[in-house]
Formats: C-alpha cells, structure tokens, sequence
C-alpha cells in the first residue's frame, strides 16, 4: 500500500505541506468508516475544534431520537 501525501490544505487550500488527519466514523454497530482530511499546521487547531463540534452534535442527536 502506498502512502498518502498531501498537497495542499483542505481547510484553507493553500499549497502546502499538510498531514492526512484521521477521524473514525461508525456508520452502525458492524461497520466503521474511516475518514481522513489534509490539513496544514495553521489549520489543525481550528480543524480540531470544529471536527470536535461535529462530532458532539452527531451524537446530541442521536441521544435524543
């Protein structure tokens, strides 16, 4: 398996060096899906954040349905 490089940030776009940061998704309770973005160093606090606020939201939801 070849390894991933990316090339420019998700986030801002801007062409530069960025690391392919991972989250897990679980779909149900067999399956996960692994989801992955670029994102440069400028970003990554500001990504985090948000994928933390995507996160808790998705699962606020769920507990009240």
């Amino acid at each position: 398996m070849s390894e991933f490089k990316c090339a420019n940030c998700e986030m801002c776009g801007r062409e530069v060096a960025a690391e392919l940061t991972c989250s897990i998704i679980l779909s149900d309770e067999n399956k996960q899906e692994k989801a992955c973005w670029c994102v440069c160093k400028d970003c990554m606090d500001n990504f985090n954040e948000n994928i933390r606020d995507y996160y808790k939201a998705i699962i606020n939801d769920k507990v009240k349905k």
